[in-house]
């Protein structure tokens, strides 16, 4: 039996794969994984309420709203804290949040093409991605994932 590792850098789950993470291929810390994740599942929710409004399914970008809130809401707290104002007010303030820029900007561009809807790979082009294993990686992914649905729902796939 072979061993598989328990994938964790992937916004759908833990996931059983005997690849690297994408985060060990690019050397990547945990809080660099979790910035770009979090950035990833923006561009998702963004990308869900432009297909809704392209449908004009008003109903479901009204309802993904909140969806978008909550992703930008975590976002913002990887990198800004809290704060009270004299007069009670509450707010924020950008907190540094101690990452290498390029290093989380290749990770996000490697998650970006699979988790950042369709928003995702046009902003962040695999193309820009430096590493060619997580190249590699990402694309026979996709290819599995594509043969996967064609034999699941054939030629509506």
């Amino acid at each position: 039996m072979e061993d598989w590792l328990l994938q964790l850098d992937s916004i759908e789950g833990p996931v059983m794969t005997d690849q690297p993470r994408l985060s060990e291929l690019l050397g990547a810390t945990d809080r660099e994984a979790v910035i770009a994740e979090d950035f990833a599942y923006v561009l998702d929710r963004i990308s869900a309420l432009v297909g809704y409004a392209e449908d004009g399914n008003w109903r479901s970008v009204h309802e993904k709203i909140g969806s978008l809130r909550s992703a930008l809401d975590t976002f913002e707290r990887k990198i800004s804290e809290p704060v009270t104002y004299e007069d009670g007010e509450k707010g924020s303030v950008y907190h540094d949040p101690i990452v290498d820029s390029h290093r989380t900007v290749q990770l996000i561009t490697a998650f970006a093409q699979r988790h950042g809807g369709r928003l995702g790979p046009t902003l962040f082009p695999i193309e820009k991605l430096e590493n060619e294993q997580a190249v590699e990686q990402i694309r026979a992914d996709a290819e599995r994932t594509r043969r996967f649905k064609q034999e699941l729902f054939g030629d509506d796939a």
